[in-house]
């Protein structure tokens, strides 16, 4: 299976009122052995340094899982062919990424001599091959995938607070063992992280199911045999678009991945 694999981040029109710069971060792999990996970050508005934070987590993370060897993604049966293993054979590698991303933060806050919270930011990691997709998601926005019949699903929901647009950051005590990992055991034809700029946009709240409407044209988008730099300006300004900056100024970014089968050999 190989991959095509368009991303973008814009600066939302409430920051663009303040002056401020866009604080989410994106950063995506394919592997030689044609493991996708990808990653959105989201920074935290009141934290001073959240871009730094961002950036710093998405690219701690695929860098982490850019060279490991990982296990075949399967649910194994039992002895007696009664019941899948409950345990998904890649959590630990996701948690390990998400501890990695964690400490590179905090390492780089302790250098500039300010608090990890000033670097506080959410963080969304993907890993996609053709036996199935794996996220780990600290905080709010959201991964979604399409599968060979069409049908759209939610692989992550939005962690929210105890107070409305309150969510856990990457930063934030305990946040690793409260990560929501999701293990989907099937083959996805398409896939979309994005971050909670697009929420209100992309999924019924607060079931957290995805809208058809918008999903669909975007992973038929993808699956167009387009250039990929005109391809990622086009998804750039899809994200600029009145139709979506009317109905959100928080920042956005969205990655999306379409699966391609590989050419036959002559």
């Amino acid at each position: 299976m190989n991959w095509r694999v368009l991303g973008a981040s814009v600066c939302g029109t409430s920051h663009q009122k303040r002056s401020q710069p866009c604080q989410d971060a994106w950063s995506a792999k394919i592997r030689d052995d044609g493991l996708l990996l990808a990653a959105v970050a989201d920074g935290a508005g009141s934290a001073t340094r959240s871009r730094e934070g961002a950036n710093c987590a998405v690219e701690a993370a695929i860098a982490y899982l850019e060279n490991l060897a990982f296990p075949a993604l399967t649910n194994k049966q039992n002895r007696d062919n009664e019941a899948p293993d409950s345990e998904p054979t890649w959590e630990p590698l996701l948690r390990e990424a998400l501890e990695t991303a964690k400490t590179a933060v905090v390492a780089e806050a302790e250098a500039a001599g300010l608090p990890p919270r000033d670097y506080a930011s959410t963080l969304i990691l993907l890993i996609a091959s053709p036996a199935g997709v794996a996220v780990a998601q600290i905080g709010d926005g959201a991964a979604v995938m399409i599968d060979e019949s069409g049908t759209l699903t939610a692989l992550t929901q939005p962690q929210q607070g105890e107070y409305a647009n309150q969510t856990t950051f990457l930063t934030s005590e305990g946040a690793i063992a409260q990560a929501e990992i999701s293990i989907q055991p099937s083959p996805a034809q398409g896939i979309a992280l994005f971050s909670d700029g697009l929420q209100r946009l992309a999924l019924q709240m607060p079931e957290g199911t995805p809208h058809n409407g918008f999903f669909s044209p975007l992973f038929q988008f993808i699956n167009q045999d387009l250039e990929l730099d005109g391809a990622n300006a086009q998804l750039q300004g899809f994200l600029t678009s009145p139709r979506v900056s009317q109905r959100t100024d928080d920042d956005l970014t969205l990655v999306l991945a379409g699966a391609i089968a590989p050419s036959p050999r002559d």
